[in-house]
């Protein structure tokens, strides 16, 4: 019976497993310049200052605390949205800097008007699972450290109907989501929403025209998956001259990929996944592109978009996603 309930459910658990387990962040454009130093002594409500001897490369600027509003629009298995929400930074103790989502509300469904109020009552029970309440910290210099609250995607995801149905599926979802593995991959793809807005930027290279391309590794559990990235720097963003619009490109494929995601499943889900599941070949390509201040790192626009190919057991399957976030700085609280 659970073999069947894989059968049905296996695309959406490769793709789900693929997604946490290979995030589309990467540190390796940033090798050819040398990220300017800012004092981590810096006040926790206040970010540091973009030094004069940072105006080579892009820099983190944001003043904490701040709470900027932004509008969603977004396309998933053909279901497209729109949604609005805060994004909210304030000091830690420590240094740090948490953000969080705040305040999501769908405006838009598949094309239907989601605020009227029975719009609203079908919504209630699929905000929590959609929206991103994960805090991210994030270090004084921008970079993504970890996510904290785990324990509620997952509950979130185990709610989703498709699963809760079946208890057994739940239980060997549980089981896989809950594994060491799972747990380190969740943790970094849930700083990936960060990652476009501002993380990805941080000192690479401020001067149009400038295109870096590289070969790197993915951590994926145990195994490194390669991947191709090419980063480019396209000017100054249109309507703005204050502005610049940078995008990075990574490519996911080969022979590698393909088997590196099949012992990261196999090693998760265990006996469970069955072995007469071939994953004969995947190829995902991720591009995020940015229209932000080289000064700060706050962004204007930010454009998220995935597609994945697999093929399994002869038969191509093809998923593409897509997220367009808005910022609205003039609406800012704080962040001054």
């Amino acid at each position: 019976m659970l073999r069947a309930l894989m059968q049905r459910a296996r695309l959406s658990l490769l793709l789900l497993l693929f997604t946490a387990a290979c995030g589309a962040s990467s540190e390796a454009t940033k090798e050819p310049t040398t990220p300017a130093s800012v004092s981590s002594s810096a006040s926790t409500d206040a970010a540091a200052e973009p030094s004069a001897t940072n105006g080579g490369v892009l820099s983190f600027g944001w003043k904490v605390p701040c709470r900027v509003p932004v509008e969603r629009v977004s396309e998933k298995k053909g279901k497209g949205a729109k949604m609005r929400f805060f994004v909210a930074a304030r000091p830690t103790k420590d240094g740090e800097i948490e953000v969080r989502v705040e305040d999501p509300e769908f405006l838009v469904i598949d094309g239907e008007d989601a605020t009227t109020p029975e719009a609203q009552e079908r919504l209630a029970p699929m905000i929590p699972l959609l929206s991103m309440p994960v805090p991210m910290i994030i270090s004084a210099e921008g970079a993504y450290v970890e996510a904290r609250g785990l324990d509620q995607v997952i509950e979130r995801m185990l709610a989703t109907p498709a699963i809760a149905k079946s208890p057994k599926l739940v239980a060997f979802m549980e089981q896989a989501l809950r594994s060491p593995q799972m747990q380190a991959q969740l943790s970094s793809s849930a700083g990936d929403p960060w990652n476009a807005w501002v993380g990805t930027w941080i000192a690479l290279p401020n001067s149009a025209g400038e295109v870096v391309e590289a070969d790197d590794e993915v951590p994926a559990g145990g195994d490194k998956i390669p991947v191709r990235l090419r980063f480019e720097h396209h000017g100054k963003a249109k309507g703005d001259d204050a502005l610049v619009r940078v995008s990075i490109t990574q490519t996911l494929a080969g022979e590698k990929a393909a088997q590196g995601l099949a012992n990261i499943i196999r090693a998760i889900a265990g006996p469970h996944f069955p072995n007469d599941m071939p994953i004969e070949n995947i190829h995902r390509i991720t591009r995020i592109e940015a229209e932000t201040d080289p000064r700060t790192l706050q962004p204007r626009h930010v454009r998220f978009e995935q597609t994945v190919d697999v093929t399994m057991g002869g038969k191509p399957h093809k998923t593409r996603e897509f997220k367009d976030d808005t910022f609205d700085w003039s609406r800012a609280e704080g962040c001054r």
